[in-house]
């Protein structure tokens, strides 16, 4: 996938696939991603005593700037896909949809308001150099510790039942597979001068175990258990304050 991931989602198919098969209603994805969206509503009013600026990197559909319509004072996505902001401008992603070049991405940023940088579903599939320009990105957005949070999601969390399909799953040549520890993610922060301040968990489980005879049982599992155990997390969500 890293290979190619910024050439993947040109395709218009693919990004229909991705919008309206991998998050359809009930599934594994669009749980998960239920669950972000009632956390980051509970969150970012908390965090922040005013709306702040949000700037979404590698934005594809707008998923994120649709969790947050309402909290924020404006939503910047930025994609190195037409297809994908167009898919998200068909599912009324409110803001403002940036196209830009890789490695090119600049954040608009506004004098005096602080900003809310996140990235999700993105440092999985990337390489180690995709990653530095998300943290050269987040950077520029939050050039000081007043200036806002970064929050950035690992889908493949390498201490979680996840890692289990890598230890005793079949893998070939053929089949893509990758995970980040939670040393991996606190380098990545460190090495751009980001202090790891907390993390949240929102699936223990992969998917599937939400199928059939588990599915049931997992849910509600998660729907316990995810947050006051995010270290062991499938998908965590791990929140960052500059140096």
């Amino acid at each position: 996938m890293a290979s190619n991931y910024t050439e993947v989602f040109q395709d218009p198919t693919a990004v229909e696939k991705y919008a309206e098969r991998t998050y359809a209603p009930g599934t594994f994805s669009s749980i998960v991603s239920g669950r972000q969206a009632s956390w980051l509503r509970g969150f970012v009013p908390n965090a922040f005593a005013s709306p702040p600026a949000h700037h979404d990197f590698a934005c594809g559909t707008g998923r994120v700037s649709r969790m947050l319509a309402g909290l924020v004072s404006v939503s910047h996505g930025y994609d190195t896909s037409e297809a994908m902001l167009q898919k998200g401008r068909e599912l009324g992603t409110p803001g403002h949809a940036h196209l830009v070049r890789p490695g090119f991405a600049v954040p608009e940023t506004e004098t005096g308001r602080q900003a809310l940088v996140t990235a999700f579903r993105f440092v999985l599939n990337v390489d180690l150099h995709l990653r530095d320009q998300l943290m050269d990105f987040a950077a520029m957005a939050l050039p000081d510790a007043d200036a806002g949070l970064l929050l950035v999601e690992n889908h493949g969390n390498a201490t979680s039942l996840r890692h289990l399909r890598k230890t005793f799953g079949r893998l070939d040549a053929s089949t893509w597979f990758q995970e980040l520890s939670h040393t991996e993610m606190r380098e990545l922060f460190d090495r751009h001068g980001f202090d790891l301040v907390g993390m949240q968990g929102f699936t223990l489980f992969t998917q599937g175990c939400y199928r059939a005879p588990w599915g049931l049982g997992s849910k509600a599992a998660d729907a316990v258990l995810a947050s006051p155990l995010s270290r062991w997390a499938t998908d965590v969500v791990y929140i960052a304050r500059r140096r």
